[in-house]
């Protein structure tokens, strides 16, 4: 069998990284824009990730407040 190779940090393969949630899609977007999120992008995000049936929670992402 194959050995995996052990990659460093810096060299991770975006799709191993990233899938096709709002907030991985919002992170991607963000950092190919080379830009940090904002409080306000992230809450959105983590709404749409939890309409979509995605495992959300927490005081700090708390939906409607």
């Amino acid at each position: 069998m194959a050995k995996k190779k052990k990659l460093k940090k810096d060299e991770f393969e975006e799709e191993e990284f990233f899938d096709d949630c709002p907030i991985c899609r919002l992170m991607k977007a963000a950092q190919e824009q080379g830009r940090e999120l904002t409080l306000e992008e992230l809450k959105e995000a983590f709404k749409k990730a939890n309409e979509q049936g995605g495992i959300v929670g927490g005081e700090w992402f708390e939906i409607g407040k």
